[in-house]
C-alpha cells in the first residue's frame, strides 16, 4: 500500500489550498493509499540553519516527527504557494533542517539521513496573483529550488510539477478544473 505524505506549505492555511488539499486527498485514498498531512506552519522549530553545516543543532521533537514521516513514505506532496516570487521563511527552514545533505548533530556527531531513494514527489506551486501574471508571461518556474537543490539531491525521483494561479472562487471553471486534476493525480501516485 502506498504511503502519501503532504506537505502544507501554505503559511496561512488557505481555503484554496485546503480545497486542493482534499481534492489530491480523495484521489489517493480512492487508489487505496494511506495518506498523512503535515502542516509546516503548525511545527515548532528553529528555522534558521545554524553552524554552516559543520554541526546543525539536534532536531526538535515536531522535525523528529516530520523526518520519521518523510522515511515512512512511498510519494511526498508538496503544496507551497509562492508570494511575488519568494517561498516563506518557515518553509524554507523546513527544508534547510531536513533536506540539507551532510547535516550533523551535536555532540555525538551522528549525521541526518536525508538519502530519501526510492520515493517519488510532486510539487503544487500556488502562485499569488502578480507572480501568476509575471508566469504566464514568461513561464519562468517557480518551483526549482525545491526541485533540483532539494527534493533532486535527496534521491527523491521523479519530482513532477505544477504551477496553479490564485483560486479566487472554489465555483468557477478554473477551480473546478484543478480539483479534477488534483484527484486525478492523486489516484496515479506519481
Amino acid at each position: 500500500m502506498k504511503q502519501v505524505l503532504i506537505l502544507n506549505g501554505d503559511i496561512d492555511k488557505t481555503v484554496s489550498t485546503g480545497f486542493l488539499i482534499n481534492a489530491y486527498t480523495t484521489g489517493a485514498k480512492n487508489a487505496g493509499a494511506t495518506v498523512r498531512e503535515i502542516a509546516i506552519i503548525d511545527l515548532i522549530f528553529n528555522s534558521n540553519k545554524l553552524f554552516n553545516n559543520r554541526q546543525i543543532a539536534e532536531l526538535e521533537p515536531d522535525l523528529q516527527k516530520a523526518l520519521s514521516a518523510i522515511r515512512q513514505s512511498n510519494h511526498i506532496v508538496l503544496f507551497c504557494p509562492v508570494y511575488v516570487d519568494h517561498i516563506p521563511t518557515k518553509i524554507k527552514g523546513f527544508f534547510d533542517r531536513l533536506f540539507m545533505p551532510d547535516q550533523i548533530f551535536n555532540a555525538q556527531q551522528q549525521k541526518i539521513d536525508n538519502n530519501f531513494s526510492g520515493k517519488s514527489a510532486r510539487i503544487i506551486s500556488i502562485l499569488d496573483e502578480e507572480t501568476f501574471k509575471d508566469w504566464k508571461a514568461s513561464k519562468k518556474t517557480t518551483y526549482l529550488s525545491i526541485k533540483k537543490n532539494t527534493f533532486e539531491k535527496c534521491r527523491i525521483s521523479p519530482v513532477l510539477t505544477n504551477t496553479i494561479g490564485q483560486l479566487h472562487s472554489l465555483d468557477n471553471h478554473y477551480s473546478k478544473k484543478w480539483v479534477t486534476k488534483m484527484e486525478k493525480f492523486g489516484a496515479q501516485l506519481i
